[in-house]
């Protein structure tokens, strides 16, 4: 495999992909180009997408459930080779999934890094709040996309010293030389680096820009996670609010809960990544990963406490979204989370990135953990319920318990679930039995060696 280190996130030689994603990738835009019309700015934001859709732990494909298979809620009904490193926690330093992370992710921030660069100077009057805008997707998509790399290689803040050095992640601003070597950021910077890019990006965009677009309310419900992971609670619940009493978005109802997974663009949906026929992580998908007819690695453990829930008493429309299946060669029914039934192909789901719902969840946690208000944030988890239980009585108040497991109910195989109980300082069980404390250092990637061998000052995580 062709060395790319940290650099590839970084250098000035780096292509900028100039993909529609409805197409074949072009070339590429040369580096001594520049991006003269507004055309162009738009196909380097579609070419953002376009690397988050296709490989291996990327939005698509193992991260969309990453947070699932680091739980006991999931289980490998048949052993492809696939996921278990990251059920089992045995990830090296030598292996390709943080790989593939480190350098898909930082790949698509140089490009973020390349096109605002490239941008900064063009000029047309007809569309000077189009350009604008566009620049703003690009902040925004540097935002989330340092959040996430945070969120594999870093701890999460609200739970260690955030000004610890080397305790965050390298932070890609701007367009290097080809013999840059960066250094780790202390986790504070880091979230102060995030939180500035999904501002700018939300001051900067439309309202709305169309299904697989960021836009303001995307950045201001990013900008609601990110200010809940460190602990910021007033200003985590400041922006849930304010994406929810926007209007612009709309719960999901037990009407429509069961049909929405197969659509693009639906009312709670803010910001999902575009998956088409032609670009998608095909068998490393979220969709072949929860079907028995694909690499069945994420089905539910029946003996876990999701599924028990999910298939008992109570009449919640998400127990639905368990589908039984068989899996050839094997013999008994397994049972996988529906929510990613394919349009056309199992390959093709669009990872809804954030929705309305979390914004309910945010609220009730920082109202309850920041504000120690239970009554509070009893509104905002009866409000999702009510659209989600037949017959629903409200209750009076929630424990810190209940809202982490009502991620876990509203969010399975979405990424969220184990970071629902470290956030809060609690362990999970893996998938053998181990018990997963918040602070195990296993509990994030390590950097990849070659990154190290690259810069041998860049401090490895500990424990790797």
């Amino acid at each position: 495999m062709k060395k790319i280190y940290l650099a590839l996130g970084l250098v000035a030689g780096l292509t900028l992909s100039s993909c529609s994603l409805d197409a074949e990738p072009s070339a590429s835009l040369p580096v001594d180009d520049a991006i003269t019309t507004v055309s162009d700015l738009q196909n380097a934001v579609n070419g953002i997408g376009y690397l988050q859709s296709e490989e291996r732990m990327t939005y698509g494909a193992e991260f969309a459930i990453y947070a699932d298979l680091l739980t006991n809620e999931f289980a490998i009904a048949d052993d492809y080779g696939q996921s278990k490193p990251i059920s089992n926690y045995t990830m090296t330093k030598y292996d390709e999934l943080p790989d593939y992370a480190y350098r898909y992710f930082y790949r698509a921030i140089a490009n973020c890094n390349k096109a605002l660069a490239l941008s900064k100077d063009l000029d047309d009057e007809d569309a000077e709040s189009d350009i604008r805008n566009l620049r703003g997707q690009l902040y925004a998509w540097r935002g989330l996309l340092h959040f996430d790399i945070a969120r594999m290689f870093a701890h999460i803040p609200s739970t260690v010293d955030m000004d610890a050095a080397n305790s965050g992640i390298v932070l890609s601003t701007d367009v290097y030389d080809a013999d840059y070597k960066g250094s780790r950021a202390s986790l504070k910077e880091t979230y102060t680096q995030i939180v500035k890019d999904l501002t700018t990006g939300m001051e900067m965009m439309y309202e709305d820009n169309g299904t697989g677009y960021m836009n303001y309310y995307a950045a201001q419900a990013l900008r609601a996670r990110a200010f809940l992971y460190m602990g910021d609670y007033d200003s985590a619940l400041a922006d849930a609010k304010a994406v929810i009493q926007s209007g612009a978005y709309k719960l999901y109802t037990r009407d429509n809960y069961l049909e929405v997974w197969g659509k693009e663009g639906t009312s709670e949906s803010i910001f999902e990544v575009l998956i088409t026929d032609t670009h998608n992580p095909q068998r490393n998908s979220a969709g072949y990963y929860t079907d028995g007819n694909g690499y069945p690695e994420c089905a539910f453990n029946e003996d876990g406490k999701l599924y028990e829930y999910l298939t008992g008493p109570v009449n919640d429309i998400r127990g639905a979204l368990v589908k039984a299946q068989s899996i050839s060669g094997m013999s008994g029914t397994y049972y996988f989370p529906a929510k990613y039934p394919g349009r056309g192909m199992l390959y093709v789901n669009n990872p809804k990135i954030i929705r309305l719902s979390e914004m309910y969840l945010i609220a009730a946690e920082a109202e309850l953990v920041g504000n120690g208000d239970a009554a509070a944030a009893a509104t905002y988890i009866n409000e999702l319920r009510k659209n989600r239980i037949d017959g629903y009585v409200d209750e009076p108040s929630v424990t810190i318990d209940d809202i982490i497991f009502e991620y876990s109910k509203e969010f399975f195989a979405e990424n969220q679930i184990a970071f629902a109980y470290w956030r809060n300082k609690q362990s999970v069980t893996n998938q053998v039995g181990n018990v997963i404390n918040y602070d195990n250092p296993r509990t994030i990637m390590p950097i990849p060696q070659r990154e190290i061998d690259y810069d041998p000052s860049l401090v490895q995580n500990a424990g790797y």
